[in-house]
């Protein structure tokens, strides 16, 4: 036990020395005391409980709903189902406070799939406001769920492009007759016998 005390403690000061590290431990401690500070000074402000009780019925009631009407006939039942629902939800909500990506996709579909049960499982009267509400515990909370999530914008490259049509070539014809040429004969010396004059 004592060699690994020792190993995680070295791990963890290495770890200590990149910035990012630093910075989730910072942002993590100010998140807790910010929680600490609402949960001590938030309940002594008049109406603020009724509120947030009212808020969060407004969301969990016909969750509730939905899932004991859906669950009916399978094999799980409806109170695991929502244990399920809601320790998924907080612990993509905890991932994804630290950047991880496949937390926040579950954040975001878990979101997405709260805000579908509040619309089916609220009466029509006030189905509307429901998942309006919901809609917007769920942007408030990807706040600090999504936190540093930046889009990156699509870069748009223009190219102007001329297809212009090269010149043409400039050909230069020109009439020309080539006659062989003729070499000069040339005669073998060839002399001749000597012949005397005739007496005619």
């Amino acid at each position: 036990m004592s060699h690994r005390t020792g190993q995680a403690s070295a791990r963890l000061a290495r770890l200590w020395q990149y910035d990012t590290v630093r910075h989730m431990a910072f942002s993590a401690c100010v998140t807790l005391f910010g929680a600490w500070l609402l949960s001590q000074f938030m309940p002594h402000v008049p109406g603020w409980e009724a509120a947030v009780d009212g808020m969060w019925a407004t969301i969990d009631d016909p969750v509730r709903h939905y899932i004991a009407t859906h669950t009916q006939g399978l094999p799980i039942t409806a109170a695991t189902t929502y244990g399920i629902w809601k320790a998924l939800g907080f612990a993509a909500f905890l991932l994804g406070f630290f950047h991880n990506g496949s937390a926040r996709l579950t954040w975001t579909v878990w979101g997405a799939t709260t805000v579908v049960m509040v619309w089916i499982g609220t009466p029509e009267p006030g189905r509307q406001v429901a998942a309006g509400v919901a809609l917007l515990g769920w942007a408030a909370l990807s706040v600090l769920a999504l936190r540093g999530l930046r889009l990156r914008p699509s870069a748009f490259i223009h190219v102007d492009v001329h297809n212009d049509a090269p010149p043409a070539p400039q050909v230069e014809v020109r009439a020309e007759i080539h006659t062989p040429r003729t070499e000069p004969t040339h005669y073998m010396p060839y002399v001749l016998p000597y012949l005397p004059p005739s007496p005619n």
